[in-house]
């Protein structure tokens, strides 16, 4: 975290992330072990013009990182509400969507949906922008079941 910085919404130390493996076991991530991976970024345009800085760890590495998880079967995450949707292992592969912790360098507070959201790269892919997509954006994202 840099000096500057504003502290966490979010308890940096405590669980954000747990990946649940197909063989059972299941390993918890915090937002201080996400920040140690490589990091990577989105930007995104709003509706009204306004540019978006969306910075976390890319959902293809960190599966990439943890053996058992890159199975090319697809993936279900489900956010602190319950909300589920089905990630599809193509889209991983040809958009590598990003698990964000942080937007505008801040971090992402649970009551502005966070502390994690699974954001697409909506700008960079056109044929993106459609509801199937927006929908596989899941904010508060908190735990990844792979199969």
């Amino acid at each position: 975290m840099h000096a500057n910085a504003e502290p966490a919404p979010y308890p940096l130390d405590r669980p954000a992330l747990t990946v649940h493996l197909a063989d059972g076991r299941h390993l918890a991530f915090s937002l201080a072990q996400l920040q140690q991976m490589p990091q990577a970024s989105i930007r995104l345009s709003t509706p009204e013009g306004a540019q978006q800085h969306w910075q976390g760890v890319s959902l293809k590495q960190l599966l990439e990182r943890i053996p058992g998880a890159d199975t090319g079967r697809p993936l279900h995450t489900t956010a602190l509400n319950h909300y589920s949707v089905l990630i599809p292992y193509d889209d991983i592969q040809r958009y590598d969507p990003l698990v964000a912790y942080m937007l505008d360098g801040r971090f992402i507070s649970i009551r502005d949906y966070g502390p994690l959201h699974l954001i697409y790269p909506f700008d960079d892919h056109s044929e993106l922008r459609q509801q199937m997509f927006y929908n596989r954006s899941i904010w508060q994202l908190n735990e990844i079941h792979v199969e």
